[in-house]
């Protein structure tokens, strides 16, 4: 299966280690520059700040803008190539070794146009579609994804016809190239499982994306966290009581007023 690395021309570091990985796993890859956020933030062209905050109740950090962009531009060159699909990878990801053999059974056997299957998180899912891939990973439909549940963008096969369908949907972005929600009508989701272990996200690289620049372990989500963090993130109500919060927290800050 061909594959497309998301990176900055710059990230030595991160290119050699995808690189080193690939090569060792002998799958044909090419490097896709990413785009640098900081450089399409202030266009209207490419980043819909007010259309931001409608959906996800905040501005985008640069790094989202030029993480959602690339994936974007990615799905285009897919289309524009005639892919019957790809894997797209960033270059933080960890591989592991059966990669290449879990590919090919997805390609010869699973795969359909139309779909997105995500090879790193699927936390929540309908258990009666498990499909067995090899001894140790099952295929199967997730469940609660607007809420989360496949929230990362490391490693994913995305076919020509969900490409297609929305290579335009976030340009101007509106959302981070993880809130697979607003796609879910869109496309067909898949995810692999166990989740966390096909494809995995070195923290050691720190994060482009987040809002300090670093990265903590990843933790397999619970319902409980998802849910709340939906319900904080898309509900008007649950929006309001994080303002109220925000709101009494920042009273409680404030130093007393010097006499």
């Amino acid at each position: 299966m061909y594959t497309f690395v998301i990176s900055l021309p710059e990230d030595i570091a991160r290119r050699a280690s995808i690189k080193a990985q690939l090569e060792k796993l002998s799958m044909e890859f090419e490097f896709f520059d990413a785009v640098r956020g900081s450089e399409k933030i202030s266009d209207p062209r490419w980043y819909d700040d007010v259309a931001a905050r409608k959906l996800e109740d905040r501005s985008l950090r640069p790094g989202e803008v030029g993480c959602a962009l690339s994936h974007a531009a990615v799905y285009a060159e897919i289309v524009k190539r005639g892919l019957p699909w790809a894997l797209i990878l960033e270059d933080d990801a960890a591989l592991a070794p059966d990669l290449p053999q879990v590919l090919s059974l997805l390609e010869r056997e699973y795969l359909e146009q139309g779909d997105l299957v995500v090879l790193s998180r699927c936390d929540f899912y309908l258990p009666w579609t498990r499909k067995k891939v090899t001894d140790h990973y099952q295929i199967v439909t997730p469940i609660f994804i607007k809420e989360g549940s496949i929230a990362q963008t490391v490693g994913y096969i995305i076919t020509q016809a969900a490409a297609a369908r929305i290579q335009n949907s976030n340009i101007p972005v509106k959302f981070p190239a993880d809130s697979w929600g607003y796609y879910r009508h869109k496309v067909r989701f898949k995810g692999i499982i166990p989740s966390l272990s096909l494809v995995t996200q070195r923290v050691d690289f720190g994060s482009t994306t987040s809002l300090n620049g670093q990265r903590t372990s990843f933790q397999h989500y619970s319902l409980q966290g998802i849910l709340w963090h939906s319900f904080k993130t898309y509900n008007p109500i649950g929006r309001k009581l994080k303002h109220y919060a925000k709101q009494w927290q920042n009273k409680r800050r404030k130093p007393p007023a010097a006499f």
